[in-house]
């Protein structure tokens, strides 16, 4: 025999799933969000200071500021940014658009940068587009990147070729557990910034490719 909901019934169980969802959601996010915390305070704390600034439940950012005032990272900010995990609409959402948690990690170099330098996934069409319409931007033809899922655009191209080269972009992009959406130099305000999925086997290796990457530019 099929069980029948009244109106008010089915408000109120909608509601019910919820409130639950909601006190849930917010609790498994304040628990990711402090176990991430803890690994920056761990691991950076080491080698600089560490300060922190909560956004709530809906990320958290930090900035990093190296002991060593001569090198060539001084300063990071890391934005971590995770899924409306507290709203019940977020879960079927995320199946179809293959949402994901985001780490930002942004880093003033203390030394000039030779080009202006992008490489991004194509499914990123926004990106790309901009990229093309940009003055002096082309794309950088590399044979490691033809199969993969990047494209590459610099406004020099040897310098581009030479950096790829030497940090072994490529091969870290196609073996990275992190899937590294996009890595930005800009050359008028030597600043750095990278974009990757955010999960705990990922976290580390962000980081330290963001390290390697600036004191390679």
């Amino acid at each position: 025999m099929a069980i029948v909901f009244t109106d008010l019934e089915a408000l109120i169980i909608i509601a019910v799933l919820l409130i639950i969802v909601y006190f849930i959601g917010t609790y498994w996010k304040y628990r990711i969000l402090t176990r991430y915390a803890r690994w920056f305070d761990e691991n950076l704390s080491k080698i600089g200071k560490v300060k922190f600034a909560s956004h709530g439940h809906t990320g958290l950012r930090i900035k990093y500021e190296g002991k060593d005032r001569s090198g060539v990272l001084q300063e990071i900010h890391f934005a971590l940014s995770l899924g409306a995990r507290e709203n019940l609409i977020y879960y079927p959402y995320s199946i179809l658009t293959s949402d994901y948690d985001r780490l930002n990690c942004w880093a003033l170099l203390h030394r000039p940068i030779r080009s202006n330098l992008k490489i991004m996934r194509k499914r990123n069409k926004k990106m790309v587009e901009e990229s093309k319409n940009t003055p002096r931007f082309s794309e950088v033809q590399l044979d490691a990147l033809k199969e993969s899922d990047y494209v590459m655009y610099a406004t020099d191209h040897e310098y581009a070729l030479e950096l790829t080269s030497r940090m072994s972009i490529p091969t870290t992009l196609e073996v990275s557990k992190s899937d590294i959406e996009s890595i930005e130099f800009d050359r008028l305000s030597s600043k750095l910034h990278l974009v990757g999925k955010l999960s705990k086997k990922s976290l580390p290796e962000l980081v330290n490719f963001m390290f390697a990457l600036g004191n390679s530019a």
